[in-house]
């Protein structure tokens, strides 16, 4: 099917830079100097998202002893995904794009070194944490998809996939390195410096992005107020579209949510502390770097629909072996595999989607595409619930299968899907 919308009226120009089989991967980054810039800033602020993750979820586990009091932090920082993203594609459709980007940071870092002042202070509370949570996933519901509405502005239309790839990729990145410095920090000096870093990379981020020049474009005159579920409608009504987005729903909802729970597994099951934490959280993250990095060097995206449909089968699977695992070196590879899986899936999910859409709409669709995201911590809270009852290890386990089990009845059903 065609794209949905109007054409672009604008077009990135790549600078004049051969690309041998060796700089195929890094292809975006060598053609298109804007999209390197965007591209550094989203992994300055990304790396302080994944050290605020870590901080909250190490504070609400030591606070409260309560697995399922993590799960309700991870509610209330992905609840905002479910009642702000799609107003916030209509802002991001109707306003400059990377004005919505560099407020959002700001507001993230202003909101960084609040929470770590009250921790450094010794005021902090578990509400505290529930209302951090909620507000910094407010920002990021608007960030996210106005970072992913910027990215075609900045590539020409052939070099899409990889250009999304290696944003997938830049962000898997900073789960290896934002999880590892901020598990050192709260060893060493506690979470307060470690949340004082992520304001400092977020202040990185703002300074980078500021320095992209976006190419001239007319906001959407349909982008109003009357416009909220524009993005929910066109997708809905093109079954390839319907097909990815259930597709994203099962294993976000189901799967993605283990990752709030690596604490519990590092205290609980593995018995490897906090430093232990941060070295779970970097195998995941190096395996979906090396997962969203196979995706960029895919030109082709004839096919992809029973690619990706087997891809999150078998990462169910893998997940299952990470609930089951009780040795540090058999769950160490199963995260790198899963991390390869997941991420290969949602970069290739990603870019389908981005290529079957046009500027005019993006926004929109984007932010009803990020509806996805907020249903991983929705999840988190039932998986909570089961973990306090029942144990983490059956949470987990429990949903890596239902995900596995309802993936392969979509593949089956969807015939649009498996055509992509």
């Amino acid at each position: 099917m065609p794209p949905i919308g109007t054409a672009d009226s604008t077009a990135p120009v790549a600078a004049a830079v051969p690309l041998g089989r060796g700089a195929r991967l890094a292809g975006s980054l060598a053609r298109y100097p804007n999209f390197r810039r965007l591209w550094l800033g989203v992994i300055a602020a990304s790396l302080g998202q994944w050290m605020q993750a870590v901080a909250l979820g190490w504070l609400a586990l030591t606070l409260t002893n309560s697995p399922g009091f993590v799960g309700l932090v991870g509610l209330m920082a992905g609840l905002p995904f479910l009642v702000i993203s799609l107003p916030g594609g209509v802002l991001i459709d109707r306003f400059d794009r990377k004005r919505v980007m560099l407020g959002c940071q700001a507001l993230a870092a202003l909101l960084s070194l609040i929470v770590a002042s009250v921790v450094i202070a010794g005021w902090i509370a578990p509400w505290h944490l529930l209302v951090a949570a909620f507000a910094n996933g407010s920002l990021q519901a608007i960030l996210t998809p106005a970072q992913q509405a910027l990215v075609p502005a900045m590539v020409e239309r052939r070099d899409l996939t990889n250009a999304v790839g290696l944003m997938s990729a830049g962000q898997n990145m900073t789960r290896v390195v934002g999880p590892s410095i901020a598990g050192g920090a709260i060893a060493v000096a506690g979470v307060g410096p470690a949340l004082l870093l992520q304001g400092v990379a977020l202040a990185v981020a703002f300074a980078l992005v500021i320095t992209v020049a976006m190419p001239a474009r007319a906001a959407s005159s349909s982008a109003g107020g009357r416009a909220v579920f524009d993005g929910i409608r066109l997708i809905w009504n093109r079954p390839d579209l319907r097909g990815l987005f259930l597709l994203a729903c099962v294993p976000t909802f189901f799967v993605f949510p283990y990752i709030q729970f690596l604490s519990v597994f590092a205290r609980d099951i593995l018995d490897i502390g906090a430093a232990g934490l941060g070295l779970l959280l970097a195998a995941s993250g190096s395996g979906a770097v090396v997962g969203s990095l196979w995706i960029a060097t895919r030109r082709r995206t004839t096919g992809a629909g029973p690619f990706i449909i087997r891809l999150t089968v078998l990462y169910g699977v893998l997940v299952l072996g990470i609930a089951l695992s009780r040795t540090l070196w058999v769950t160490l590879p199963l995260l790198v595999g899963a991390g390869i899986l997941g991420a290969s899936f949602m970069s290739t999910n990603n870019a389908l989607m981005q290529h079957r859409i046009t500027d005019d709409v993006r926004g929109r669709v984007m932010g009803a595409y990020l509806l996805t995201f907020g249903l991983m911590p929705l999840g988190a809270m039932p998986m909570g619930l089961i973990a306090d009852r029942f144990g983490a290890s059956v949470a987990v386990a429990s949903g890596a299968i239902v995900s596995s089990l309802l993936v392969a009845a979509l593949g089956a059903t969807a015939r649009d899907l498996r055509r992509l």
